[in-house]
């Protein structure tokens, strides 16, 4: 495979976040050396030659070890393709001065950190193991290194917050210089804390004070919204998530990573004992062309920039207007799309849902 976009997914963590649902357990050294073992084996029969992007997520890849860290960047090094994105993910708990020489030297050149408050007291009631000042030096310890594209993660709609609490949260992050934004409302997944818990989410009518104060204030500070949770100064949005909202094909290495390859989508295993066995895949979907359709509206709807109509019509070899004779006369009329630029674009993000039930059969 060429250029071939490259998630992996690191699925340790020191802490586990009352919220998360994505695939994780708790750090063990002998589990962790494991799984690299097998990540090898995965990694060698894909066969890959050059990654367009890269990104390390988890999980926390931070977690690791620092000579297992290492020796997954080792193996990474081998495909990466000087000046392409490559970014990892950053628990601040777990982020060390060692840490930030080790992706100089194999050639991060993004990072990803999850502020999501920048009230300790919150951090804590969600689960997380980091305090704010951890924020602060890993900026610090990423610039001295020369990695100054970081994104914050930021995170509203939880028990406790305050729009006080989260105007600071939104203060000390733009503080803090990042290049890029990305701003999450809580949503209780079962198998979490909080689900477990009862935890409820703030309404709608509270969320969306709190996404509008944030849009109107990252605009002041010179970040554009280019996705519904993403913010960007221009020239650093996130080529490698770009690559999923224009639905384009990419390769998820790992336990709990996904793929879409072609007309499928591959989601791998959670399973240690699996994977180490070489079963990396639990699921193969065959997607439809009536799949594919709707979920490149679905994604690129997400973007500002909207749904190429013209790549859709080439990419499916017909007609938009024709597929969809229903929904987008009705969708027009209302004022809740609109086509600009050959481009069919969503007037108010807040309502994508929405207007996304419309297209489905």
């Amino acid at each position: 495979m060429i250029d071939i976009p490259l998630y992996v997914h690191v699925p340790f963590c020191r802490h586990i976040c009352f919220y998360c649902d994505f695939c994780h357990s708790f750090y063990k050294r002998e589990n962790a050396l494991r799984w690299l073992e097998a990540f090898k084996r995965e990694f060698k029969e894909k066969a890959i030659k050059s990654a367009k992007t890269i990104y390390i997520g988890g999980g926390t890849p931070t977690a690791l070890d620092d000579d297992i860290l290492e020796e997954l960047l080792i193996i990474l090094s081998s495909v990466y393709t000087k000046g392409n994105e490559y970014t990892i993910e950053i628990n601040p708990e777990t982020f060390s001065e060692n840490k930030a020489k080790l992706l100089k030297k194999y050639h991060i050149n993004r990072a990803s950190i999850g502020l999501i408050s920048s009230n300790d007291e919150e951090l804590k009631s969600l689960g997380r193991g980091h305090t704010f000042s951890d924020v602060i030096k890993t900026v610090e310890l990423l610039k001295k290194y020369d990695i100054d594209n970081y994104s914050l993660d930021i995170l509203y709609s939880y028990p406790d917050q305050t729009l006080d609490t989260f105007k600071k949260t939104i203060a000390d992050a733009l503080n803090l210089e990042p290049k890029h934004l990305s701003l999450y409302s809580l949503t209780i997944e079962e198998n979490t804390v909080f689900y477990k818990k009862g935890i409820e989410p703030f309404n709608e009518d509270i969320e969306a004070d709190y996404y509008e104060y944030a849009l109107k204030t990252f605009e002041d500070h010179g970040f554009y919204q280019y996705e519904v949770s993403n913010f960007a100064q221009k020239g650093y949005e996130s080529k490698h998530n770009l690559i999923y909202w224009h639905y384009e094909d990419f390769l998820g290495l790992s336990m709990g990573a996904s793929s879409k390859m072609g007309h499928k989508r591959y989601d791998n295993t959670r399973s240690l004992d699996e994977y180490e066995n070489g079963n990396y895949i639990k699921t193969v979907y065959d997607l439809s062309k009536r799949d594919e359709m709707f979920e490149m509206i679905m994604m690129s709807l997400r973007l500002k920039e909207g749904l190429s109509i013209k790549r859709f019509d080439d990419h499916f070899k017909t007609d938009i207007f024709k597929e969809y004779n229903k929904t987008l006369p009705k969708l027009l009329s209302e004022g809740s799309v609109y086509i600009e630029d050959d481009h069919l674009k969503v007037k108010d993000l807040e309502i994508l849902n929405t207007i996304l039930i419309e297209f489905l059969d």
